[in-house]
């Protein structure tokens, strides 16, 4: 199971020497059934996660409309990291869309890995990755029209379409169920021609 922690910071840090055995005694594998909630908006969110299984979703309520940020697949990192590191509630939900395993990275095992050699450099680098998601998810919703965001998630996690729940999708694109099934209908018949 902390072979995927180790895969992860393998692939987001290739030369890190940090030794992953000081902090598996504080790391937890949490199950999460599917529809349930791993953190919830307005709550402390007192980690940082990486899906080893399953399949869960970041989202918030907008006049009591849920808007999907992400989806989180095996090897995603997920958490409000402002709420771990603020103590401060969080903005936005996780909810599992499939019965989930998720490890967990408490504040001690984060405390532990920032004392070791590559240890803030590869936290700085989880920070980073998670900044860059979030930028070019905002940059995608205010670039892109829901046609190319679809066309971009076809291309990047086609397997993970076959996963989610049209409407969480829909709510991910930003627009209406109804509209993504005339969507998916146009983009069909632009490849049959």
């Amino acid at each position: 199971m902390y072979e995927l922690l180790h895969s992860f910071i393998q692939q987001l840090f290739p030369q890190c020497q940090v030794d992953v055995t000081q902090v598996e005694p504080l790391l937890e594998a949490r199950n999460v059934q599917k529809g349930e909630f791993l953190f919830q908006e307005g709550n402390i969110c007192d980690f940082v996660g990486l899906t080893l299984k399953g399949c869960l979703r970041s989202f918030f309520l907008k006049d009591g409309k849920e808007l999907t940020l992400f989806f989180h697949p095996e090897h995603q990192t997920l958490g409000d990291y402002e709420s771990f590191r603020r103590q401060k509630p969080a903005y936005f939900s996780c909810q599992a869309i499939e019965n989930s395993e998720v490890l967990i990275l408490n504040e001690q095992a984060i405390a532990i890995l920032e004392t070791m050699p590559d240890g803030q450099k590869l936290l700085w680098l989880v920070a980073e990755d998670l900044a860059f998601q979030l930028r070019d998810r905002l940059l995608s919703l205010y670039q892109n029209s829901p046609e190319q965001r679809y066309l971009n998630f076809l291309k990047t996690e086609p397997k993970l379409l076959q996963r989610i729940p049209q409407y969480y999708l829909a709510s991910h694109l930003g627009i209406e169920p109804e509209s993504l099934s005339r969507l998916k209908q146009r983009v069909q018949e632009k490849g049959s021609t």
